[in-house]
């Protein structure tokens, strides 16, 4: 996949979570900026079970965390841009994969406007360009960039990926990385600020998930007693 992502095209990665399924279920701008993205990953175990309630094949748990760093460290020749999270935390993660062997990282703070982000892409020229500021947020820029720069541009949206790669986050037990379920460990340490997303919003999504199921099986009994 990386050779075609690094083809002289313009693509838009980004994630499908629960967190994401919520937000499409009611921003329908942020629904259209998904559907516009060349490559859509699956995060997480709320995506694998809805995708397996429809009858679909939910394939690997692809979470930015892991799947972000490792295209970085891949590719650590080309130029890279950071944008996203405080000017603090943009800089640390630029500093880490200066680090690690990246040749050229450039960054910004993620509370700029759009037309400033352009501007800045335009004199930056990266070939790799991550979002950290957050859904919507990063999936409604990614959009808007993928537009108007003439590329070849590999644009991915990361969420936190930022803050983990500055060391502001620590990474959950490798065991609930494996099941999906690093968002219990971000709720663990994070309660007063993510409690609205993880437990209000899981719930949520369950219901949708249930209703989503009920359609779809729903729908197959009665193509099939149209037969």
């Amino acid at each position: 996949m990386l050779p075609e992502l690094l083809s002289n095209s313009t693509y838009v990665v980004s994630f499908v979570n629960a967190h994401a399924v919520n937000l499409a279920c009611k921003n329908r701008e942020f629904f259209c900026a998904l559907q516009s993205a060349d490559i859509l990953l699956r995060d997480g175990l709320g995506a694998r079970l809805l995708m397996g309630a429809v009858g679909r094949d939910a394939g690997l748990n692809m979470n930015g965390t892991d799947f972000i760093p490792a295209l970085l460290m891949a590719n650590r020749s080309l130029p890279i841009a950071l944008y996203g999270s405080s000017s603090q935390v943009a800089a640390d993660a630029a500093e880490y994969l200066t680090r690690h062997g990246a040749v050229r990282v450039t960054h910004s703070d993620g509370f700029r406007s759009s037309d400033d982000y352009l501007s800045q892409l335009k004199i930056e020229r990266p070939r790799i360009l991550i979002l950290g500021m957050g859904m919507p947020k990063q999936e409604l820029l990614a959009e808007m960039l993928a537009k108007q720069l003439e590329g070849p541009i590999l644009i991915v949206n990361g969420g936190a990926i930022l803050d983990f790669m500055a060391g502001r986050f620590e990474r959950a037990p490798t065991l609930l990385r494996r099941l999906g379920l690093e968002w219990s460990y971000r709720l663990w340490l994070e309660p007063r600020r993510l409690w609205r997303r993880y437990v209000i919003g899981n719930a949520v999504f369950m219901a949708r998930a249930g209703l989503i199921a009920l359609n779809y099986r729903l729908s197959g009994l009665f193509s099939v007693g149209n037969r």
